[in-house]
């Protein structure tokens, strides 16, 4: 008879995750005596991987998540373990990112004796400090329908929007035996949402009789069958697609009728286009109403004769773009009902539309070279030679130049963390986007996240993944910085570091680059090779980044709101 770790192992397995990461702990190790080398049909079994720290662990479990469209999930042993993952649970919230965070307990009889570790509510009470962060937080003490619990988690994951869970067991209920049967999210996930049939009606009739039409997509919308129907809606009609920030690459940026990015660090024909030589009809697809995503609130966005906007999930409707029109309805199936209602020729303004869009750049300007290599030039380069490689954006200053200047040309190649900005987390979460897609795979981060989680690296290399991490050294926090050049240098100013040594030390090839150059020599070099390789990218510290018209929307919000004129 399986005990309760067994059925939720085996019920991952069937949900088909094939990854889980974790550190090891004593009051997890029902999970871990239960690995053999096959599963019950001999089969290979879900892959644990080992991070270094469980903040890591985590993070590879929420790149896991977006690239693998399904959930992503962490093992951690409760109280420190729980503790040092709640950084990367708050982000994944942030992002609406579905990671199980499951964990094991102090068994029962310990709680109010003050146990080691006591997380109950005798204890420090961890279910009550992840519940904000969580849409189920829940600790199980009794061995009566362990499994009810774990099938009520899974419920939660195929909610609208998704947002990360938490289940902890004690440690003698994980090994007890139980003849209880994990419910199957494939006969939950079915619930396509579906408005009323009139409204749908009304709102593609608005839009097919319109003269020109643009898509905004977002991160609800990044979803493969979503992104596969959209381009061919763009290409039979030739509608231009742009993306808000969270959802980068769900249109390829290569493809002619991309362009580009919406929102923080906007791609500049994406701004012209929705805010300037606005199409008769704009469609908002799966937006969610962020800071970033809606360039802090441009209200240039409600411009268009139509803005139209289609979600699935009831927290975001109508709050993109003020007084547009709104349908709460699966991105999906309204795509799906949009091509079959389209008959002969539709949108003839589309055509002029985009000759319109193509006379702005894509990109902002570079400036020369100084001293130091700019950023923007570092990216244009990686992209030059890596533009075959999914790309993970860690935040700061690089997390700017990469979102403007990089070009996606892979289906879903762009991964960030985007409304809360967990400086770091891209170490993590592009190990476990590589174990998503077992594709070669590329991180750009700063040397103030690489002190923080660079040594996830060495996970990296230990468990052969195909990755090159590449570390935009400015010798300081960037961002941090720039909105602090009058104060003292050392709040911001970080010493020198060398990433290759460190590289070296945990089993990865390092290089060391400070000009152009070099870096085309190091990327040719090495955009073939297999393994884990780290690219010490020495910038400049003073590079402006390509952020202007998002810092110029946010004074004029903050102003709005104080009633400030000047």
């Amino acid at each position: 008879m399986p005990n309760v770790a067994r059925v939720i192992l085996d019920s991952l397995w069937d949900e088909g995750v094939s990854a889980f990461f974790m550190v090891p702990g004593k009051m997890i190790n029902a999970y871990m005596s239960n690995y053999r080398d096959a599963d019950r049909d001999g089969n290979p079994r879900i892959a644990p991987v080992i991070a270094a720290n469980e903040g890591g662990a985590t993070a590879m479990a929420d790149g896991y998540a977006r690239a693998a469209e399904r959930p992503g999930v962490v093992m951690a042993l409760d109280g420190p373990g729980v503790a040092n993952s709640i950084g990367i649970m708050i982000n994944a919230n942030a992002d609406r990112s579905p990671v199980i965070l499951l964990s094991g307990h102090i068994p029962r009889g310990f709680d109010a004796h003050d146990a080691l570790q006591d997380v109950t509510p005798t204890g420090i009470d961890m279910a009550a400090v992840l519940e904000p962060v969580t849409s189920s937080s829940l600790q199980v003490r009794s061995d009566e329908h362990p499994i009810r619990y774990w099938n009520r988690t899974l419920k939660k994951l195929v909610e609208c929007p998704t947002r990360p869970v938490y289940l902890s067991y004690a440690a003698d209920v994980l090994a007890a035996d139980s003849t209880e049967a994990a419910i199957s999210t494939s006969s939950l996930s079915a619930s396509r949402m579906m408005c009323d049939q009139q409204e749908l009606d009304q709102v593609l009739a608005t839009i097919n009789a319109s003269a020109s039409v643009s898509v905004l997509v977002g991160s609800h919308a990044n979803k493969r069958d979503v992104r596969n129907l959209l381009t061919r809606l763009s290409e039979s009609h030739d509608i231009l697609v742009g993306s808000t920030v969270d959802a980068k690459g769900a249109f390829t940026e290569s493809h002619p009728n991309s362009v580009g990015v919406f929102g923080y660090s906007a791609n500049l024909r994406a701004t012209e286009l929705f805010t300037q030589q606005t199409p008769e009809t704009v469609l908002l697809l799966g937006c969610r109403p962020t800071q970033f995503n809606t360039s802090a609130y441009d209200a240039r966005l409600s411009s268009a004769q139509n803005v139209i906007e289609v979600t699935s999930s009831i927290e975001d409707i109508g709050n993109f773009a003020p007084g547009s029109r709104t349908l709460l309805c699966d991105e999906l199936l309204f795509l799906e009902r949009w091509e079959a209602s389209l008959a002969g020729e539709a949108f003839a303004g589309n055509a002029a539309l985009r000759e319109r869009a193509e006379r702005t750049p894509l990109w902002e300007s570079i400036p020369e070279d100084t001293e130091a290599m700019h950023p923007a030039r570092a990216v244009v380069a990686l992209n030059k030679w890596l533009n075959d490689r999914w790309c993970v954006a860690d935040m700061g200053n690089h997390r700017s130049f990469a979102t403007h200047y990089w070009t996606t040309h892979i289906d879903a190649g762009f991964y960030s963390s985007t409304n809360m900005g967990v400086m770091g987390w891209a170490f993590g979460a592009g190990i476990g986007v590589s174990f998503a897609r077992e594709e070669p795979g590329l991180v750009i981060s700063g040397d103030g996240c690489a002190l923080m989680n660079g040594i996830e690296i060495q996970t990296a290399v230990r468990y052969r993944r195909n990755i090159i991490f590449a570390i935009f050294d400015n010798a300081s926090y960037g961002a941090t910085r720039m909105n602090n050049r009058k104060n003292l240098p050392e709040l911001s100013v970080l010493p020198d570091h060398d990433w290759v040594k460190f590289a070296e030390s945990v089993g990865a090839e390092g290089f060391r680059v400070t000009s152009v150059d070099e870096l085309d020599a190091v990327a040719e070099k090495i955009k073939d090779s297999d393994g884990v390789h780290v690219l010490h990218v020495i910038v400049d510290r003073d590079s402006d980044t390509p952020a202007q018209s998002y810092r110029e929307n946010l004074k004029s919000f903050a102003r709005s709101r104080s009633g400030s004129n000047g």
